[in-house]
């Protein structure tokens, strides 16, 4: 199911160094996150997105894991670092690769890979990942966390597409 080719092939120096850019844009685009009560709206989901739709699924996996370490070791973030949430930051990139990576970007595809990391990484893991870190139920993170995720539902397609069909960033696509 899964080779070398299909997770991602092989990074040259260029790829290497585009990867590295992204990683950085995304932890500049970590720092303008708006905090609201119970979560953070923050534009970093189009970086690992962009990611996972060039570099595959593995690649962009370890480097949302790269981020994530940057970010929350040597940046810092509120309460530390947790290792639940860098496994959070790995398979978020891992299945925006899956749906992405050499696939043809269609709502379909945009809509099925946004509800999978909003359900199962948003949702379920990072609302665990609070749970244990605050001690508190998971089913109150759940609902807090349910109504700003039913906005991330219907926001983060229309932007995901709208950027994956945007003249520029497909041509720079075709030049990996």
């Amino acid at each position: 199911m899964f080779n070398s080719q299909t997770l991602g092939g092989k990074l040259d120096t260029r790829r290497v160094v585009l990867l590295a850019i992204l990683v950085a844009l995304q932890l500049v685009l970590a720092r303008f996150a708006i905090p609201l009560v119970i979560f953070r709206i923050s534009f970093g989901f189009i970086v690992t997105a962009l990611m996972g739709w060039w570099f595959g699924p593995l690649w962009a996996g370890l480097a949302a894991v790269v981020g994530d370490l940057i970010n929350s070791l040597m940046i810092g973030v509120p309460g530390g670092y947790f290792p639940g949430f860098t496994l959070s930051a790995f398979l978020g990139a891992f299945i925006y690769g899956c749906y992405f990576y050499r696939q043809k970007i269609t709502w379909l595809r945009v809509i099925l890979a946004v509800l999978t990391v909003v359900l199962f990484v948003n949702l379920f893991l990072n609302s665990w990942w609070v749970a244990i870190l605050s001690h508190t139920p998971i089913t109150y993170h759940l609902g807090a966390r349910a109504i700003g995720e039913i906005v991330t539902l219907i926001v983060h397609p229309i932007i995901l597409y709208a950027v994956m069909h945007f003249e520029p960033v497909v041509r720079l696509k075709e030049r990996l």
